[in-house]
C-alpha cells in the first residue's frame, strides 16, 4: 500500500526550462538523494510538486507570474508552464498534472491556471480535486514535505483545529464518525417510526417515553462521567507536579543543611590557615638566617672562646696579685725583687687584654642570642612542608565556596513560607484527586443501576410491542439500530485510542532512536489533541519550547515519520534541507533510521547537509543521487543530472 514517486517532468517552472527526473523504483532501497547548492531550485522543485498536487492553495495567482521562467535570450517569461508527476502503488499508475498560461492584456500580462489533470491507469478521471485528496489530502502535506528550515512551526503544527483534523483523517477518524451519525439519524428515524405507529398501545408509549427519560438520564451521566475522568487525569497532573515541586522544596532543605555545615568547616579551615599563615610570616621574617647559619655558628664558637679566655685571665691575673700579697712563693721560698717585678710585669699584660665588665656581658649576651638563632633554625627546616599545608588548605577552601556558591544558587527563593505553600497545595490537589475518584466511583454506580432499570425497561417495551404486529417489526430494528450504534460508538473509542496508542509508540521509538540524549527520556506522549510533549526518565513532561533547535527538528522528525508509517497507505517522504539545526550525533541518528521508514525517501540537500561521512551510511540504501547544476548560458536556469560518481 506504499505510495511512491516515479516521476516530475518541469517545464517553464522557475529555473527550468525543460526538466525530467525519473526515480528507479527499488523494492528494496528506497531513498533518493538531490544535491543542490542554496539558490539552484532545490526548493522550487518541493514547491513545484505542491503546486501540481494544490494549486492556488500553494502558489497565490498574484505571485504565480513570477515562478514563469525567464530565459536569458529572451526578455519575455514562457507563455505556458506546466508540472507533471507520476505516482505508482500496488502495480496502478496515477499521472497529474497542471498547466498555467500568461495571458497578454495589452501592456498587461496575467497568469491563467487550468484545472489539474488526474489519470489513474491512463484513465482520465472528471474530478480531479477529489482523486487527488483521496490520494494525498491536502491536510497533511505537512507531514510528507518537510521543510528543514521551518523546523520552529513544525513542534507548533498539531496545535491547531486543521492540524488535528489532518491527523485524524490520515488515521480514518472521520469515517467511523460518519458512520456513527448514519447509525444515529437511523435509530432517530426508526423511534419516530416507532412513536408514530399505528396500534401503540398508551401502555406501550408510557415505557417508551420512560425509556427514552432514562436513556437521557444515562447519556448524561455518561457525559458526567467522562468529563469526571479528564478532570481526574488533569488533578493527578497537578498533584503529580505539586508532590515533584515539594520533593524539590525537601531536597533544598538538605542542601541548605549542607550549606550551614560547610560553612562551619570553612570556619575551621580557615582558622588552621590563619594560624599557618602566621608561622609562614615568622619564618620569612628570619628567612636569611639558613644562609649564614655557619657564620653565626663561627661567631658564637668565638664569643664561647672569648669568654673562657676572657674567665682565665680574670682568674689569672687574681692568682698572681695574691702571690704578690703573700711573702713567699707557692713553692715556699721568699720572693726577690727579681720575681716581684715579673709577677707585676705579668699582670700588667694580663689587665691590658681584659676589656670592660660591661662590653664582657654584652658580648655573653650576643653569643646566648647567637646560640638561640641556631636552635630556632631547626624548627623552620620544614618550610616547604608550610607551604604545601597552606596550599592544601586554600584549594579546600576554595572547593567549598564553590560548592556552597553553587548550593546557594540551587536555593535561590527557598523560605518556609514557599514551602508550606507548596506542601498546602500537595494536600489539596491530593484531596482533589480522591473526591473526583469518589464522584467517578459513584456515578458509574448510578449508571450501572440505571443501566439495569433501562434493561428492565426494554423487556417490558419488547412485551408490549410485541402485541402488534407493526410496533413488533419497529421495535426489532430499533433494537438492531441501537446495538449498531453502541458498536459503533465502540469501535470509534477504540480505534481512537489504539490509533493515539499506536502513534506514541512509534513516534517515542523513532525519537529515542534520533535524540542525542536516550537516556534522559522514557519518549513522546501525544495528547488527545494531539500536542506534543516529551516524557523525561523522572516523570516530567517537557514542552517542545525548552528544547534546543535540534532537538525539536528530532521531535518533528519522530511524529511525522511515526504518523507515516502507522497509516495504511504510506506516502513518499520528501525532506528540504532536513539537517540545518542538527548536530552531527542528531544528524547520523536520523541518518541511521532513514532506510527503516516504509515510504519512499526524497532529500533534497547540500554538500553541507550530506558530507561524505553521513552520505556513505545512505550509500547501500539510495537508488538515485542526482546534482543540481547551473547552465552556463543562463545564472537563473538550471538543470538536474545524474551523479556518476556515485
Amino acid at each position: 500500500m506504499t505510495l511512491r514517486l516515479k516521476q516530475i517532468r518541469l517545464t517553464n517552472w522557475k529555473c527550468y526550462p525543460s526538466q525530467n527526473i525519473t526515480f528507479n523504483l527499488h523494492p528494496d532501497r528506497k531513498i533518493q538523494i538531490i544535491f543542490g547548492n542554496n539558490g539552484h531550485g532545490k526548493t522550487s522543485l518541493m514547491t513545484a510538486i505542491l503546486w501540481c498536487l494544490y494549486g492556488g492553495d500553494i502558489v497565490s495567482k498574484e505571485t504565480l507570474k513570477t515562478y514563469f521562467y525567464r530565459g536569458k535570450d529572451d526578455s519575455s517569461p514562457a507563455k505556458e508552464m506546466r508540472v507533471e508527476l507520476n505516482f505508482t502503488r500496488n502495480e496502478k499508475n496515477y499521472f497529474i498534472s497542471r498547466t498555467a498560461k500568461l495571458k497578454v492584456n495589452g501592456s498587461t500580462s496575467y497568469p491563467s491556471v487550468e484545472e489539474a489533470l488526474f489519470y489513474e491507469d491512463g484513465t482520465m478521471r472528471s474530478n480531479s480535486r477529489e482523486y487527488i485528496e483521496a490520494l494525498l489530502p491536502k491536510s497533511i502535506r505537512d507531514f510528507f514535505c518537510f521543510d528543514g528550515l521551518k523546523i520552529e512551526q513544525y513542534t507548533q503544527i498539531t496545535q491547531t483545529k486543521e492540524a488535528k483534523e489532518a491527523i485524524e483523517k490520515v488515521l480514518g477518524i472521520p469515517e467511523l464518525r460518519n458512520l456513527r451519525d448514519d447509525t444515529e439519524k437511523a435509530l432517530q428515524e426508526l423511534e419516530n417510526r416507532f412513536n408514530k405507529a399505528e396500534g401503540t398501545s398508551q401502555a406501550l408509549k408510557d415505557k417508551r417515553k420512560q425509556l427514552r427519560e432514562l436513556e437521557g438520564d444515562i447519556e448524561l451521566k455518561k457525559g458526567q462521567l467522562k468529563n469526571a475522568k479528564d478532570e481526574e487525569k488533569n488533578a493527578k497532573i497537578i498533584h503529580h507536579d505539586a508532590q515533584e515541586k515539594a520533593a524539590q522544596i525537601e531536597g533544598l532543605r538538605e542542601k541548605q543543611e549542607e550549606i550551614h555545615n560547610l560553612e562551619k568547616k570553612r570556619i575551621g579551615l580557615q582558622t588552621q590557615l590563619n594560624n599557618l599563615q602566621k608561622s609562614i610570616d615568622s619564618w620569612l621574617k628570619k628567612a636569611s638566617i639558613p644562609l649564614l647559619i655557619n657564620f653565626v655558628q663561627e661567631m658564637a664558637d668565638d664569643l664561647q672562646v672569648t669568654s673562657l679566655k676572657s674567665t682565665y685571665k680574670t682568674n689569672s691575673t687574681a692568682v698572681l696579685k695574691a702571690i704578690l700579697d703573700d711573702e713567699s712563693c707557692l713553692c715556699g721560698r721568699c720572693l726577690d725583687q727579681n720575681s716581684r717585678d715579673f709577677i707585676l710585669q705579668q699582670i700588667a699584660e694580663l689587665e691590658s687584654l681584659e676589656v670592660d665588665n660591661a662590653t664582657r656581658i654584652e658580648k655573653d649576651q650576643l653569643r646566648i642570642y647567637l646560640q638561640g638563632i641556631i636552635r630556632d633554625n631547626a624548627k623552620f627546616s620544614n618550610y616547604s612542608q608550610l607551604l604545601l599545608q597552606r596550599d592544601r588548605l586554600e584549594e579546600e577552601i576554595e572547593e567549598i565556596n564553590q560548592h556552597i556558591k553553587q548550593l546557594k544558587q540551587e536555593t535561590t527563593g527557598t523560605n518556609q513560607e514557599s514551602a508550606n505553600e507548596i506542601w498546602r497545595k500537595v494536600g489539596e490537589s491530593g484531596k482533589n484527586v480522591e473526591m473526583i475518584q469518589e464522584k467517578i466511583e459513584r456515578l458509574q454506580k448510578e449508571i450501572e443501576i440505571k443501566e439495569k432499570q433501562l434493561e428492565h425497561l426494554r423487556k417490558e417495551v419488547e412485551i408490549l410491542a410485541s402485541e402488534n404486529k407493526t410496533t413488533l417489526m419497529l421495535s426489532n430494528q430499533v433494537k438492531m439500530a441501537r446495538g449498531l450504534k453502541n458498536a459503533t460508538n465502540e469501535l470509534i473509542e477504540w480505534n481512537i485510542d489504539n490509533s493515539q496508542k499506536m502513534i506514541n509508540q512509534v513516534t517515542s521509538d523513532r525519537y529515542l532512536q534520533v535524540t542525542n540524549k536516550p537516556e534522559e527520556y522514557r519518549g513522546v506522549e501525544i495528547t488527545s489533541e494531539y500536542t506534543l510533549g516529551i516524557r523525561t526518565l523522572t516523570g516530567k513532561l517537557l514542552n517542545p519550547d525548552v528544547l534546543s533547535a535540534g532537538e525539536k527538528e528530532a521531535l518533528a522528525f519522530a511524529f511525522i515519520t511515526g504518523l507515516n508509517q502507522i497509516t495504511d497507505t504510506c506516502v513518499p517522504l520528501i525532506m528540504d534541507t532536513p539537517f540545518g539545526h542538527l548536530d552531527k550525533e542528531h544528524q547520523k541518528n536520523i541518518i541511521n533510521s532513514l532506510p527503516n521508514l516504509n515510504s519512499q525517501v526524497v532529500i533534497l540537500a547540500t554538500d553541507r547537509d550530506l558530507p561524505d561521512p553521513l552520505l556513505n551510511l545512505l550509500l547501500p540504501h539510495t537508488t538515485d543521487i542526482f546534482k543540481i547544476h547551473r547552465l552556463a548560458a543562463d545564472e537563473d536556469a538550471s538543470v538536474i543530472e545524474v551523479m556518476e560518481s556515485y
